[in-house]
């Protein structure tokens, strides 16, 4: 077997150390990004070239293949690009972006892709909702991941995703993804937000409530869930 040699791709400049790698990378069998790099033909919109090598030229690829890049669409607003240059250039991102936004499933200026050729996948396919940061409306407070708002705010991972996703609240509070602007169409909460005092274990039926009869101010409180405010540690209450 002879030596590996390294590729890179011409459209993202990200190199490669052997075409078995490249092939991983965008989805495709080796053999398929092995004949791309023989006769300068493209591989799922991708060309190839030997990193040992000077680059080539644009004009030194088959032209019909590269026309032809696989057309991708915008989860958010169904928009078809014909090319990931196309996209990139309506979002206002460099093409590599929207590159790793497809290959990652991840965002780009808050939009997710996915190519045409293949059925619409579900949101959850885009990223892992546990590692999302979101912010909480009432408090300010931006988690890193659900589930650090999950331990510090005592509601569930799967309440909190369900109330971003839904523009809805989880124990009386809203969350939405940090990544994105406060939505303006956050519903309504049902109840007040119940807290307990973990020094003398009494629960008041809102924020108001326990601020009025412990001194402690009523942002403190919402801030301080679990934490201190008014010299006490506070809680989240379930129902």
């Amino acid at each position: 077997m002879g030596r590996k040699r390294a590729i890179i791709c011409f459209e993202t400049e990200e190199r490669f150390e052997s075409v078995t790698d490249a092939a991983n990378a965008i989805g495709a069998a080796w053999p398929l990004v092995s004949s791309a790099l023989k006769r300068h033909g493209a591989c799922r919109g991708f060309h190839f070239y030997y990193a040992d090598e000077v680059k080539p030229d644009d004009s030194v690829f088959d032209r019909k293949v590269y026309k032809n890049s696989r057309p991708i669409i915008c989860l958010e607003t169904n928009e078809r690009f014909e090319s990931q240059a196309k996209a990139a250039k309506a979002v206002g991102v460099p093409r590599e972006a929207i590159y790793a936004a497809l290959r990652g499933h991840i965002a780009t200026k808050v939009l997710h892709f996915y190519y045409a050729d293949e059925p619409k996948p579900d949101e959850e396919f885009f990223r892992n909702r546990s590692w999302t940061r979101v912010r909480c409306k009432e408090t300010g407070v931006v988690y890193e991941s659900i589930a650090q708002a999950a331990r510090e705010t005592g509601v569930s991972k799967s309440n909190i995703q369900a109330a971003a996703k839904r523009h809805g609240t989880a124990k009386g509070l809203h969350f939405y993804y940090a990544d994105e602007p406060e939505p303006d169409d956050l519903l309504p909460s049902k109840r007040g937000i119940r807290v307990r005092c973990v020094e003398t274990g009494v629960v008041y039926k809102t924020i108001t409530q326990a601020a009025k009869e412990t001194g402690a101010s009523q942002a403190g409180i919402r801030g301080a869930a679990s934490g201190m405010a008014g010299g006490y540690r506070w809680e989240y209450v379930d129902d």
